[in-house]
């Protein structure tokens, strides 16, 4: 078994990584949207609507993750500036002035505005009042989307060859009610919790029904794929076969937040022990299977 060292990481403005204070386990946490540092980009959007569709909280809500064994990567900045769970082709031609000279495929999110780089900050308020240059969008794709990308493989990769397999918790929030811009329509009321296996496809099933057991065990409504089942940081690195298993987990903010100020609410601390308590489940799980 190849021994693994892990080392804090940090890109000013881009990622930081907190490595495990406890001995590793073949396990690695990320939450690529809950950055909420605003790069110095043109835009008409104000700051706050920047934000709004951040993950606000999500990194110290699996803040535990280190403690038991396993790396957490984060982002800085908000996924409305560029979505790190976005393949490099949902690129929003709309947005780009002139031939997109690399590969594009139809996306569903770029459709809705939510591509890589978001046509509209929140709603239909629009983001920018132009659109980018090539050179433009291939810079802020190689400062921000490769780095994050290129840690989160690397630190799968080393923990998959030191154990022989590897477990991602890709860690996100969604409001409680779905809207304009989200798969679901404008009204739904969400369940607590989602979880995301990319319909069965990107990790073992006993690994999500454990996840989606201990969360109801907690008293938390949970859904199973709907309206989330996972994007491109659950699909592009995952393969069961090989013991690379990935989930999406979407806490309803509801659970923890007032969505208008995004501040903690007092049921903030239930919430992020029992999480906590689902690592503890987790790392008993990985470090115990043998597959």
């Amino acid at each position: 078994m190849t021994e693994l060292n892990f080392a804090p990481v940090e890109i000013d403005g881009v990622l930081k990584i907190t490595p495990p204070t406890a001995p590793p386990i073949p396990l690695v946490f990320d939450s690529p949207h809950s950055g909420l540092i605003i790069p110095d980009f043109e835009r008409v959007a104000s700051d706050e609507l920047v934000r709004v569709a951040a993950d606000t909280h999500v990194d110290d809500l699996f803040g535990f993750a280190p403690s038991i064994g396993a790396p957490l990567l984060i982002a800085h900045f908000p996924r409305s500036f560029l979505d790190l769970n976005r393949s490099l082709k949902d690129i929003d031609l709309e947005m780009v002035e002139g031939d997109w000279p690399h590969p594009v495929r139809d996306s569903a999110s770029a459709r809705r505005g939510m591509g890589l780089t978001w046509r509209y900050a929140w709603g239909n308020t629009l983001m920018y009042g132009r659109k980018f240059t090539v050179k433009e969008l291939e810079n802020r794709i190689d400062t921000y989307w490769r780095p994050y990308h290129r840690e989160l493989v690397r630190l799968l990769d080393e923990t998959h060859a030191a154990f022989g397999r590897v477990y991602h918790v890709n860690c996100h929030s969604m409001p409680a009610i779905g809207h304009v811009l989200s798969p679901d329509p404008p009204g739904t009321v969400r369940k607590d919790i989602v979880v995301g296996d990319y319909d069965g496809q990107a990790s073992e099933p006993d690994f999500v029904k454990l996840v989606v057991e201990t969360l109801e065990s907690f008293g938390y409504s949970v859904s199973l794929n709907i309206p989330f089942r996972g994007a491109e940081l659950v699909s592009a690195y995952s393969a069961p076969s090989r013991n690379r298993h990935s989930i999406q987990i979407e806490l309803n903010r509801k659970l923890y937040m007032d969505e208008q100020t995004r501040e903690k609410i007092p049921d903030y601390d239930a919430l992020k022990t029992n999480l906590a308590k689902l690592g503890d489940v987790i790392r008993s799980y990985v470090t115990t299977a043998r597959r």
